[in-house]
């Protein structure tokens, strides 16, 4: 509005003097109303009375305005969106590279988001969770873990006070045979059993759905065999009869009584992280006692909820001073020594803390990497805003010329940001409900079986909108608020970028180049450490073998005889399937699980050697393809009553008898031998035992027929017995495996039937995950940074068609100018190559988080952690590179085809 309306807008309100701003704001709403009058026909004086006696007197006035600035604002906005939405439409490539580009990214966000909440966040399902914690005897320093001995935890329960309860369950589930009916060797199915003491679930507050919980008399060596089920057992096998309770059924051939049933809410197994050991089908009592095999060692876990009034703190003060009683009382784990010559001692955690410790790194450190891609995705289309705001330089200029102020300005660059970012996430929402989906399916982490809640999640939309629309219009708005107004009027259409302008784009492209960089790094250590995983020999040849294995537990498995007996049954069978060269058997199949026993030291400054203890039948080295280096194998002549034979690995062997054969050597393992120490008689090519990141295994093979009974039963109810099946070609055993093993015991089925190299595989299959889960992250965050150096390089090129045109036009060759565009794009990659070497010199330190220590490191030390980052480092450089050439070219290419001519004719 003009002076001459403020001036008429006085007079007719009596002259009232009003600041300036409440001066045009009730000239804006005075004019509206007069313009309601004009569009009815009514002549201008008589408009401006009407509008006048509407308004009424000068105070009337004031607050009319200011009720009336709202309206304003929200016209203003509402006008300012519908601006920006045409000039979207008007720039489909950019709007749908833009929309893409944010849902991929938020979508992303979300779902790691989502997985943050729900398994670091959200409570557990216990009853006054905060008050339960997990009690660990661990060494100083260790991830927050509730592992116990038995001689521990009877210690803590005898001692410590400041817990209302206590629990102590061993540290994983085992397989089991459950038939239901008064045939025991019929139709039995495997389960999964975990053992529980009594106080397991008072102490976590889990009350059975039906029935009872166990008894203490129950939980005694001596007492009566009981059992809890499941939620998802009493529906599968009982179809939810509520009269199960009481009900007998046979586990590994002996009788058991249901005693009840578990909430279906009960997800207390690391298939959920949440939680402690593997999900469970059947609990049953552990009866803890001395003269349990697997007392003296780790094998149990225990957790324990506060009193009340007692904070964790106070707890760990309290258990801290059991320290010193407690190795007066157990002088035996004085020799519990690590590598840094600390002790175990006892630790007090939060429950949730425990619960999360194997995950936590994990999901943080993916969702940085996550939050990295939407920060590159942000500083891309921050670039690209500012490139299209430096285009718009006149406009904006023409607009301040005209009234608007700055505020109006940004406002109006801000409506696109908002515009895009909005959309973006409700694209990036949708996306995320999928990509959870694969996410879980995919991950061989147990991150979540419940599910994650992306709808809980969505509601952090608002703040990604609010940051994606600081981010991408800050640059424009900055740009737009620096110039100047009347210099850009001047400067027509060909103003161009200043060098402010110009040097803000090289900032967010070296920015989005360096995290980039940092992502592709990360990518290709991972990627490193998987390969040469991959390529580490496990110590058996996997191809044509296949796996069957068997639980053999019970009082009918309680005896070497019983179980011998049982596999050479199976043997002959497999023997006379078609298509087979060898057949064997192990108790602890490698890279599954096994027996770790201890060796005394040979002189006064070594400490105990821990080893891994397999039982073997002859043959077993020719069916798994384990070179023979010296010596002979087991042999069918190794029996009970006989000396005691025992091939050990080379690794083994290099260990205690350095620069010497071991053949005729004697081990004085800990436990009962029968036959005295075992001797010699083989060395055979090292194993991983556990894992392929571990070093090669020291091994030891004994024969099956050569074991105490006391022995054999613990292995049986501790490990699975394997049957490795080698085969001329790849030929299904399973249905001979199956017919095998039903026609020596029909009430032993068959736990898990798989091939040597599903097994191998698995235990690959964590690196592969992060590897191939970070390359993509790092894919995308290269695509996105060679869409940005695309981008920037065409607009300059576009912007400085005429003097590259006045450049040809003076002598310079089109070589020339492909060369001078080029390089451009090459400095601003080498300057963002430089920043993101130096952020990714961290890396190694932060991706132990991913992977283990172990894994990271596989038989290699420090020289390799060197060498797999300064690989990761030149392949991630030597791609930035080539992207940023390819992103280069095409706008230089065109730099170099422009004809002068035209491009003087320019304006």
């Amino acid at each position: 509005m003009g002076n001459d309306l403020l001036y008429r807008l006085r007079v007719l309100l009596g002259r009232e003097r009003f600041d300036g701003e409440l001066d045009e704001e009730l000239a804006y709403h005075l004019e509206r109303e007069a313009e309601k009058h004009r569009r009815a026909g009514v002549p201008e004086a008589e408009a401006m009375r009407r509008a006048r006696l509407s308004f009424g007197g000068a105070e009337q006035v004031r607050q009319q305005v200011r009720d009336g600035r709202g309206v304003r604002l929200v016209d203003d906005v509402v006008r300012d969106m519908r601006f920006a939405l045409r000039q979207l439409r008007r720039s489909p490539v950019y709007t749908l590279t833009a929309l893409v580009t944010l849902a991929l990214a938020i979508g992303a966000t979300i779902t790691m988001v989502s997985l943050v909440r729900t398994v670091l966040l959200a409570p557990l399902p216990y009853p006054q969770q905060d008050r339960l914690v997990g009690v660990a005897f661990t060494q100083p320093g260790q991830p927050a873990n509730d592992e116990q001995t038995g001689a521990t935890a009877d210690f803590l329960i005898e001692h410590a006070r400041s817990f209302a309860a206590t629990a102590v369950y061993a540290d994983t589930t085992s397989g089991a045979n459950l038939a239901v009916g008064n045939d025991n060797a019929q139709g039995a199915v495997q389960v999964a059993v975990q053992a529980v003491d009594h106080n397991f679930f008072p102490t976590l507050g889990v009350v059975p759905v039906v029935g009872r919980n166990f008894t203490a008399e129950e939980d005694r060596a001596t007492g009566p065999k009981a059992i809890i089920l499941s939620y998802g057992l009493w529906q599968r096998m009982f179809g939810g009869d509520r009269g199960v309770v009481d009900r007998v059924v046979h586990l590994n051939g002996e009788s058991f009584v249901i005693a009840g049933v578990m909430p279906e809410s009960m997800a207390f197994g690391s298939d959920d992280p949440r939680s402690l050991s593997a999900v469970a089908d059947v609990w049953q009592p552990l009866k803890l006692d001395e003269k349990n095999p697997g007392y003296p060692g780790k094998n149990y876990n225990m957790i324990a909820r506060l009193r009340d009034g007692v904070t964790v703190t106070q707890a760990q003060e309290e258990v801290s001073a059991l320290d010193k009683p407690l190795y007066e009382r157990f002088p035996y784990l004085k020799d519990w020594l690590t590598v840094s010559k600390e002790l175990p001692v006892f630790v007090v955690r939060p429950l949730r803390e425990v619960m999360v410790s194997n995950v936590r790194s994990s999901i943080v450190t993916l969702t940085a990497a996550v939050v990295a891609v939407l920060l590159v995705a942000c500083l891309n289309l921050a670039g690209l805003n500012a490139a299209r705001a430096s285009r718009r330089q006149r406009e904006m200029a023409l607009r301040s010329a005209l009234g608007a102020s700055r505020g109006a300005v940004v406002r109006l660059l801000l409506a696109e940001s908002f515009l895009l970012a909005m959309c973006g996430s409700v694209l990036g929402i949708a996306a995320s409900v999928p990509m959870l989906r694969v996410l879980l399916a995919s991950s061989p982490v147990p991150i979540l079986r419940a599910g994650a809640s992306i709808a809980a999640t969505a509601l952090l939309t608002p703040l990604l909108v609010f940051a994606v629309t600081l981010v991408c219009g800050l640059a424009p708005s900055w740009m737009v608020l620096r110039r100047n107004t009347a210099a850009n009027l001047k400067a027509g259409h060909t103003v161009g970028a200043s060098a402010a302008d110009g040097r803000m784009s090289k900032v967010l492209l070296v920015s989005q180049t360096a995290i980039a960089v940092v992502l592709l790094s990360a990518a290709s250590l991972l990627l490193a450490v998987f390969l040469r995983l991959r390529a580490t020999p496990s110590g058996v040849q996997p191809e044509h073998l296949t796996v069957a294995q068997v639980n053999l537990k019970g009082a009918g498995y309680a005896s070497t005889l019983a179980t011998t007996q049982f596999i050479d049954k199976v043997l002959g069978r497999l023997e006379r399937e078609p298509g087979v060269k060898h057949v064997a058997a192990i108790n602890g199949l490698l890279l599954d699980r096994g027996l770790n026993i201890a060796i005394p030291p040979k002189g006064k400054d070594q400490k105990l050697y821990i080893i891994e203890l397999r039982l073997v039948t002859p043959g077993y080295f020719a069916a798994v393809g384990t070179l023979l280096l010296a010596g002979r194998d087991i042999a069918e002549t190794d029996k009970a009553g006989g000396p005691m034979a025992v091939v050990v690995s080379e690794a083994f062997a290099k260990k205690l008898w350095p620069g010497k054969s071991a053949i005729g050597e004697h081990i004085d393992r800990l436990g009962d031998t029968v036959g005295g120490s075992p001797v010699v008689v083989g060395v055979v090519g090292d194993a991983r035992s556990h894992s392929l990141a571990e070093p090669p295994a020291l091994l030891i093979y004994e024969a099956f027929q050569q074991q105490p009974d006391k022995t054999m039963k613990a292995l049986n109810g501790w490990f699975r017995t394997s049957f490795a099946i080698r085969s001329a070609a790849d030929v299904d055993m399973a249905a001979g495996a199956e017919a095998a093993i039903r026609e020596a015991d029909a009430g032993i089925p068959i736990s898990r039937y798989t091939t040597m190299q599903a097994i191998i595989d698995h235990s690959l299959a964590r690196p592969k995950f992060f590897s191939s889960l970070v390359t993509v992250f790092a894919g995308f965050a290269l695509v996105l940074t060679v869409i940005g150096l695309f981008g920037l390089l065409s607009y300059q090129v576009s912007e400085r068609t005429r003097e590259i045109g006045v450049r040809i036009a003076l002598g310079a060759t089109r070589a020339r100018i492909l060369g001078f565009v080029l390089r451009r794009g090459l400095l601003l990659t080498m300057v963002g190559l430089v920043v993101g070497t130096g952020a990714s010199l961290m890396l190694p330190r932060l991706l132990r988080s991913l992977l283990d220590s172990s894994m990271y490191t596989a038989g290699a030390g420090a020289s390799a952690v060197s060498w797999s980052t300064a690989t990761a480092l030149a392949a991630a450089c030597g791609a930035m590179v080539v992207a940023a050439v390819l992103a280069s070219y095409f706008p230089a290419r065109r730099a170099s085809a422009i004809e002068p001519l035209e491009a003087l004719r320019m304006e």
